[in-house]
């Protein structure tokens, strides 16, 4: 787990530093970084379990490296709640006016695309669906990698 803590430690400073810079990543940008970070967690998880065990099985591959999968995703939901809710306060409110103003172009009537949009694109929201989004990035790091620590790297570690 302590793996896990420390490279979501990294990634938050990550987003900080951007953010300090103004150059904050928008959308989905960062998402590669999340998928790079889980891959790493749960690569070296299994690793270590090797290490200590080369009989170990693939549920347990599997089992911890899902489970350092899911500290990160968890200290990601709340880093990210409160960098929305603290930090970046106006993210969401950007975005929204973008998004109205392109349904208004459309022909929605503005306050309907205004209350729409603003129920849905909230700190809470978006850190919620980070989440599962990690979740199951991580669920399938744990299966893909375990099956690979189970299979190939077992025979090649000493």
């Amino acid at each position: 787990m302590a793996l896990a803590i420390l490279t979501a430690l990294v990634v938050i400073a990550l987003r900080l530093i951007l953010h300090a810079l103004e150059a904050p990543p928008t959308g989905t940008d960062f998402m590669l970084v999340h998928f790079l970070a889980i891959a790493t967690i749960v690569f070296f998880i299994g690793v270590g379990l090797l290490r200590k065990d080369r009989s170990v099985g693939f549920p347990a591959l599997m089992r911890e490296g899902f489970k350092g999968a899911a500290v990160y995703a968890l200290l990601l939901l709340a880093f990210l709640w409160i960098y929305f809710t603290y930090i970046e306060t106006d993210s969401f409110e950007r975005r929204i006016e973008e998004l109205v103003f392109r349904a208004v172009e459309e022909g929605a009537p503005e306050g309907e695309a205004r209350r729409r949009f603003s129920g849905f694109f909230t700190p809470f929201n978006y850190a919620s669906m980070s989440f599962f989004a990690l979740l199951a990035i991580g669920l399938f790091n744990a299966l893909l990698l375990g099956a690979i620590h189970h299979k190939i790297l077992r025979r090649v570690m000493r």
